[in-house]
C-alpha cells in the first residue's frame, strides 16, 4: 500500500538524518521537523508532475503560485491546474482542483491533541486523510478505541499512524504502525 511505503521511507530517512539540538526538547523538535520534511519529500516523489503539488510548512516552491507554502494542514497533496484571467492582458494563475491527501502530525503523546487533529482533517475534502501521532507508551488498544470515529464518511479513507516519540528514536525498538478506519474499527495496514 502506498501510504505504508511513504511513511516507512520517511521514518527511515529521518532516522538516518543528522539532526542536532541543544537540549532534549530542541532535539525532539528538530527531529519532528526533519520527519515532516522527509514525509513531504516522499509525497512529492510519489505525486510528481505539473498536475500535483505538495504543500507543507517547510516546503518550497508554492509561494509565488499559491500565496503560501502551506494551505490548511501540516501536509497536503493536491491536484492543480493553470487558468487564465479574463482580462484583456491575460495572466496565468494556478488553482487547486482536488485535495488528494490531508495530513496532520501531532507527536505530543496527548490523545486529546490527536482528536483535535482528527477533527481538523474531518473538515477537509480529501479522500485520503492521515493523522500521525506518537505511539502511546502503554495501552495501545485504549488509545485506538478512544480514537474510533462514530461515523465514517462514505468514500473517505482515514488513516492513523504511530511512530515513537522523537526523544526515543535512538533507543526505541518499536516500529511504525498504520491503521485504516473501516467497518467501525481501526484495522492494521501492512
Amino acid at each position: 500500500m502506498i501510504i505504508h511505503d511513504i511513511l516507512r521511507d520517511s521514518y527511515q530517512n529521518t532516522l538516518k538524518a543528522l539532526v542536532m539540538g541543544t537540549s532534549p526538547e530542541s532535539l525532539a523538535r528538530a527531529r519532528e521537523r526533519a520527519f515532516v520534511k522527509a514525509l513531504a519529500t516522499q509525497f512529492e516523489a510519489r505525486y510528481e508532475g505539473e498536475e500535483f503539488r505538495t504543500f507543507s510548512l517547510y516546503g518550497r516552491g508554492n509561494l509565488a503560485d499559491f500565496g503560501g507554502e502551506q494551505l490548511l494542514f501540516d501536509i497536503e497533496v493536491c491536484r492543480v491546474a493553470s487558468a487564465s484571467s479574463a482580462q484583456r492582458k491575460k495572466e496565468t494563475f494556478y488553482v487547486v482542483r482536488e485535495a488528494l491527501w490531508q495530513v496532520e502530525i501531532d507527536l505530543s503523546q496527548d490523545w486529546r491533541r490527536v482528536v483535535f487533529a482528527m477533527n481538523r482533517l474531518r473538515c477537509g475534502a480529501a479522500e485520503n486523510k492521515l493523522v500521525i501521532a506518537a505511539a502511546p507508551r502503554t495501552a495501545q488498544d485504549n488509545f485506538l478505541k478512544t480514537l474510533e470515529q462514530p461515523d465514517a464518511v462514505p468514500g473517505e479513507k482515514f488513516y492513523l499512524a504511530t511512530i515513537p516519540h522523537p526523544r526515543d528514536w535512538e533507543d526505541d525498538e518499536e516500529t511504525l504502525m498504520i491503521w485504516q478506519f473501516a467497518e467501525g474499527e481501526w484495522q492494521a495496514v501492512t
